[in-house]
């Protein structure tokens, strides 16, 4: 028998039918109904998280890790907007992420009801699809409908790239005790993309383009581990025309490839002599500002993107052309044609890049404790085994100094590169992985989403570090912000918190630090601990620290 919560059970059934088992759920009332439909199916694996906001960015931390979506679903009112952060990020960092709200009745919408505001479109741009399934469905075609919604939105998630997805569920009463039997079968369809290919025009004018160009940078964005991706980067890699920049999260590694992006390019000084004539740019966001202005100014001739989904993204106001294809599809072609005849471009940045990795170690062995060298002792430290997860500001910076000794997944919420989520997405991240995992974040990072600890799905093999420099040392780090007189009181936000009593009130084995001695003790004690979520708290000096860095980059570029 049809009744007003049939499109629902329909909404279930199409999303068992694709395989997406995984729900992140937020308590409430109003979104009773999802909850009883999806925890009563057994492949489905239900997680309980109070705060959405938090639960959206675990919800997002697994996705990532999975490659498949992930749906989170709460309740009515402004528990619908706690999601924002999360689904802005999402879009950026192009992960499947399915949104569920529950409604109250389109009807008293607007009218003084409790918990109900304007849900529908909620997320507004910060979607890739948004659909309001019908309140009360009673006739075939209104079933019909709904599912049409629904595989709308489904293929919207994957299609033709990831993406965050909003489905709006208005409910009516009763919520409770309504019959989960389905006597209908849901429609659903699918949407199948071509295959890309490179036509004969477009490859004659990339192999005129390529013979053309004696200095050719390929500068690699975000991106998830992609092992073909990264064979095809080394092996151009390997030419004298071709230099292949990346950061850690990008994912790809190869001895060829320069890494430490911001310690080269200090180096080099931005020289005439380092600028390519040639760009070609994937993946996703670049952490480095450095690299960004350094291209902005650089007089390149092409600018080649490669991206599926916006190939128009123009970071580096040097865009000649906007290539529509997966980025391994063109790289392919890349490493059939011929390398430049004669070209020192390659031997110049590994020069440079051997250079700063010589004046970084002397730098290191002649400075005090500082966030810099707290830095060198971590990455020394880490076991090969674990995953790194990246907090905003100055954790994901610092990471892109240093040669990191094993080849560890890196991941950062690098999309909107906002503060909020990073311990959430940590947690979801080790949860559904399984791999020991490790958190890098700063002071108001960390303690911003401090209720990230509050989830009892927190793994025992998650560890965080904060680095408590006792407020944004992000604003010591880049130029600017000391110079207006106000760094202090409002761009630090200088505090006295620590992190040692959030962890114990949520069952976190606690260890700190405050000096390199006591740093050295503690480190393999960290991470040898097993059998609970465990935080490390290094207090650094945070005018010292700002004090070193900037002697850093001063250092490389004297020398």
């Amino acid at each position: 028998m049809m009744h007003d919560k049939t499109g629902l059970i329909h909404l279930a059934e199409i999303m068992s039918q694709r395989g997406y088992h995984h729900l992140v759920i937020s308590p409430g009332s109003r979104n009773a109904p999802i909850v009883t439909v999806f925890a009563n199916r057994p492949e489905f694996k239900c997680y309980t998280i109070v705060d959405e906001r938090s639960a959206a960015f675990f919800a997002l931390g697994m996705a990532q890790q999975l490659g498949q979506p992930v749906t989170v679903a709460c309740t009515s009112g402004s528990a619908v907007l706690n999601y924002a952060p999360a689904v802005a990020e999402a879009l950026y960092q192009r992960s499947p992420l399915l949104v569920l709200t529950a409604d109250r009745p389109v009807e008293w919408v607007d009218q003084g009801d409790g918990q109900t505001i304007r849900q529908r479109d909620a997320f507004g741009p910060h979607v890739k699809c948004s659909v309001e399934l019908p309140q009360a469905p009673h006739t075939n075609d209104d079933l019909w409908y709904n599912d049409r919604l629904i595989s709308k939105a489904m293929n919207a998630l994957l299609q033709p790239i990831p993406g965050p997805v909003h489905i709006n569920l208005p409910f009516s009463e009763p919520l409770y005790g309504f019959d989960h039997r389905m006597e209908t079968s849901p429609k659903d369809f699918q949407l199948l993309q071509p295959e890309a290919l490179l036509g004969r025009d477009i490859q004659i004018e990339l192999t005129e383009i390529w013979t053309k160009s004696n200095k050719k940078l390929i500068l690699v964005g975000q991106h998830s581990p992609d092992k073909h991706l990264e064979k095809l980067l080394a092996l151009l890699a390997q030419r004298q025309d071709v230099v292949v920049l990346t950061e850690t999260t990008s994912n790809v590694f190869d001895s060829a490839f320069i890494s430490c992006i911001d310690r080269c390019l200090a180096v080099t000084q931005e020289k005439e002599q380092f600028r390519p004539d040639l760009l070609i740019t994937l993946g996703g966001p670049i952490v480095s500002k450095r690299v960004k202005s350094f291209l902005r100014k650089s007089a390149i001739k092409v600018h080649i993107n490669l991206d599926v989904a916006d190939p128009e993204m123009d970071t580096y106001q040097k865009l000649t052309h906007a290539l529509k294809v997966p980025p391994v599809l063109a790289l392919a072609f890349f490493a059939e044609q011929a390398e430049a005849a004669q070209s020192n471009f390659s031997v110049l940045w590994k020069q440079a890049s051997s250079c700063g990795k010589t004046l970084h170690k002397t730098f290191l062995e002649s400075h005090p404790y500082s966030d810099l060298t707290i830095f060198n002792k971590i990455v020394k430290i880490v076991p090969a085994h674990f995953n790194l997860q990246l907090a905003n500001s100055t954790p994901v910076r610092y990471a892109q100094l240093f040669d990191w000794p094993f080849r560890h997944r890196f991941d950062a919420n690098r999309g909107t590169s906002g503060i909020d989520g990073s311990v959430s997405t940590a947690a979801g991240a080790a949860m559904v992985s399984g791999q020991p995992t490790l958190l890098i974040s700063g002071d108001l990072g960390f303690l911003y989403d401090s209720n990230g600890l509050w989830n009892k799905h927190l793994p025992a093999h998650l560890k965080i570090i904060v680095i408590n420099n006792a407020g944004g040392g992000i604003f010591r780090f880049i130029e600017g912000p000391e110079k207006t007189g106000f760094l202090e009181p409002f761009f630090e936000a200088r505090h006295l918190q620590s992190a040692e009593f959030i962890a114990k009130a949520f069952g976190v084995t606690y260890f700190s630090a405050s000096d390199a001695v006591t740093l050295e003790a503690v480190l393999p004690l960290f991470f040898e601990t097993e059998g609970s979520t465990c935080l490390l708290e290094i207090h650094s000096p945070p005018e010292e620290s700002g004090r070193i860095i900037r002697s850093y980059f001063s250092y490389l570029s004297s020398s």
